[in-house]
């Protein structure tokens, strides 16, 4: 045979014909080991896995209930970890939602929290009267920002304080002489916008002065009325201005653009009182002519509320649907915006002296709640609760506060009330008290 036909170290090669089939030697594998005879592996993997637990619960010198007991404490807390996160979570979504219906309810006018029967008459040492040197005359009007940290006095004297609350004292102090080019005699009114980043002021001229209330320092002056400016007020979380004047207009200002924007004309006679929220809405009153008006600033319209007669001298917003509003014959009036007589009528609030009235000479309210105070001159402020729908008034407590009650403003929790007190009332000096101290009074509530 020929050598060619075997080769040294190669297998033969073996060809398939057709139809046939090759049959491979199939290769061993290895057996399995028997763990159940109790053989041991092959596979090192295996001892190193029991070697590491063995030295691990060595180390640990823990046994398996212990180990079991471990692990589920372990357990215990990722699900007590994971049930406070969905706890948080869920408080913060109820927080969430609560905020937003109160925003809305607030917005729509019904928002209302029955607060009056929780008060409690303050005693002596919850009142207290600050005096400065620089109100050497009757205190005028009083402001109190939107986040309470900051109180604005103006007086007679023309002169405007700034208080701190949390520090106690007088923090700013802008007089007559040092500011005789913006102040023309007595301070009228006095308003701080929501953000705190504007403050406006009037006097006895027809300007209005913008000032920063952070450092006092003078930002702008808008000029337009032809008469004194009696009242200030913005709308809440704008920079929108409204003023009213003796000349019997409104007008209205953007502090955004520093511009004028408009006049609203209607009043028969001098505004005495202008107040506003968060609508685009200023409500007045307008003293000779007994009413009251909402202008609708968008609509271009108004809603005309007459009053008793005398002259209606104040009017403050009790939420986006009510309203109080106090004359020169002593009454008290609630209304609604729905209706063009009163819901109810206090009269001769403050009783009446030589078989005449005294006059409502100024008024606060605790936004969307059921109480409001009301000043004149017969030595006390006195706190009122409004019950069964606004139709019925009661009083609450009276407070002791010798002199003219000029102007009064609440804290925006309702813990506080500030008074403006003079000798003489803010627009004249028809008669004066002897007795009393000009003054800004501060008054602490405590709940039941």
């Amino acid at each position: 045979m020929s050598s060619s036909f075997f080769q040294k170290g190669k297998s033969r090669q073996v060809f398939k014909r057709k139809g046939e089939k090759i049959n491979k030697p199939k290769s061993k594998k290895p057996n399995a080991p028997n763990l159940e005879n109790g053989q041991e592996s092959s596979d090192s993997e295996l001892d190193l896995k029991k070697f590491s637990d063995a030295e691990e619960s060595e180390s640990d010198h823990e046994t398996a209930e212990e180990k079991k007991l471990r692990l589920a404490k372990k357990y215990l807390e990722e699900i007590e970890k994971e049930e406070a996160k969905r706890a948080e979570a869920k408080e913060l979504d109820d927080a969430i939602e609560k905020r937003l219906q109160k925003d809305y309810l607030e917005q729509k006018g019904k928002l209302r929290v029955n607060v009056a029967d929780s008060y409690v008459a303050p005693t002596d040492n919850d009142c207290k009267l600050i005096r400065a040197r620089e109100h050497r005359l009757t205190l005028t009007c009083v402001c109190v920002s939107f986040d309470g940290q900051y109180v604005f006095t103006g007086c007679k004297s023309g002169c405007l304080i700034k208080w701190g609350i949390k520090e106690k004292r007088k923090l700013g102090c802008l007089t007559f002489k040092t500011h005789s080019n913006f102040f023309k005699g007595s301070i009228t009114s006095v308003a701080i916008s929501s953000d705190s980043k504007f403050l406006a002021t009037s006097d006895e001229s027809s300007s209005i002065n913008i000032w920063d209330p952070h450092t006092m320092k003078h930002v702008r002056t808008f000029n337009g009325h032809k008469d004194i400016v009696t009242g200030l007020v913005f709308r809440r979380n704008t920079h929108d201005l409204y003023s009213a004047s003796k000349d019997r207009s409104i007008k209205i200002w953007s502090l955004d653009e520093m511009a004028y924007v408009e006049t609203l004309f209607g009043h028969q006679a001098p505004i005495t009182s202008i107040d506003a929220l968060a609508r685009e809405r200023a409500i007045t009153a307008g003293s000779r002519d007994t009413s009251v008006r909402i202008w609708k600033i968008v609509e271009e319209s108004q809603l005309i509320f007459n009053g008793p007669v005398g002259s209606l001298d104040e009017v403050k917003l009790l939420d986006e649907e009510h309203f109080v509003s106090g004359s020169d014959n002593g009454s008290l009036c609630v209304w609604s915006v729905l209706k063009k007589k009163p819901l109810c009528t206090v009269p001769e609030a403050h009783g009446s002296e030589n078989n005449v009235p005294r006059w409502i000479t100024s008024l606060a309210t605790l936004l969307n709640s059921d109480m409001f105070a009301s000043g004149s001159y017969d030595n006390s402020i006195r706190l009122w609760k409004v019950y069964d729908a606004f139709r019925k008034i009661t009083p609450l407590f009276s407070i002791q506060a010798n002199g003219f009650i000029n102007c009064m403003q609440f804290t925006k929790d309702g813990t506080q009330l500030y008074a403006a007190v003079g000798q003489e009332h803010k627009f004249g000096r028809w008669f004066k008290q002897n007795n009393a101290k000009n003054g800004l009074l501060i008054i602490n509530f405590t709940s039941k």
